[in-house]
């Protein structure tokens, strides 16, 4: 993780001074760039843990650990999700950096959004629970998307170790295209449900919010059951590879 941040503030700090040669940079921007490379960096960072944790599952040196696969697993995945909300915060602390050159600007649009909030009741409480629930909801997001990467990596190591060598690559293929429609999948619930509350923003109540939390338990819930079959199989199943 420090190695991919390093290069995402590499990558802010040339890209400010491009702009600043330029002469194309406006008081939003460098807020805008360190969002918009954030969304790189935890894309990177996902991609990395997730390669990371499979090969722990596969690995000599971590199966031989006097720990059973259920604490193996748990503990896995709970470094994995770690790592991807240290980088997130590292993230907010760049763009919070990256906002003080403009802070004036930053207080009054604060200010205006204060104003407007007065003139609503409950809005700051909706807001706070929404914003609450939208977190969780991503949090739920990944941590489905993981299972669900580690459940078809371990379903296809227990399953290609019967097959002929022939035959591997096409069912690799196979697993490849599940991996691509389970994310479908876990998007379009998110996409869904964050589309129902910004529908709703300016008129939130009770139903819209609770939405997003019954989605967060509707996706922990699936969550939690891929990891029951993805601990069987590295009971019963996953042999190490190396």
């Amino acid at each position: 993780m420090n190695r991919i941040l390093l290069i995402d503030v590499i990558a802010i700090v040339l890209t400010i001074l491009y702009q600043v040669y330029r002469g194309t940079m406006g008081n939003e921007t460098p807020i805008a760039d360190t969002m918009s490379y954030g969304m790189v960096v935890g894309f990177a960072a996902f991609v990395l843990l997730s390669r990371n944790s499979e090969h722990i599952f596969v690995s000599d040196s971590y199966r031989l650990i006097p720990a059973s696969d259920t604490k193996l697993y748990s503990v896995n995945l709970l470094s994995s999700f770690i790592g991807l909300m240290y980088a997130g915060i590292i993230q907010a602390i760049l763009i919070f950096v990256t906002a003080i050159p403009f802070w004036n600007e930053v207080m009054k649009s604060l200010k205006d959004f204060a104003d407007y909030a007065a003139d609503k009741p409950d809005f700051i409480q909706n807001l706070l629970y929404t914003g609450t629930g939208a977190l969780l909801l991503a949090i739920a997001a990944n941590v489905l998307l993981w299972t669900s990467i580690t459940l078809i990596h371990l379903t296809g190591n227990a399953l290609t170790a019967f097959l002929p060598d022939s035959r591997q690559k096409f069912f690799r293929f196979v697993l490849y295209v599940v991996v691509v429609v389970a994310f479908l999948y876990v998007s379009s619930i998110v996409v869904n449900r964050v589309d129902g509350v910004i529908d709703h923003f300016f008129n939130l109540n009770g139903d819209t919010i609770a939405s997003l939390y019954y989605a967060t338990v509707y996706l922990l819930g699936f969550a939690a059951l891929e990891s029951v079959g993805s601990v069987y199989l590295l009971k019963h199943w996953v042999e190490t590879g190396d």
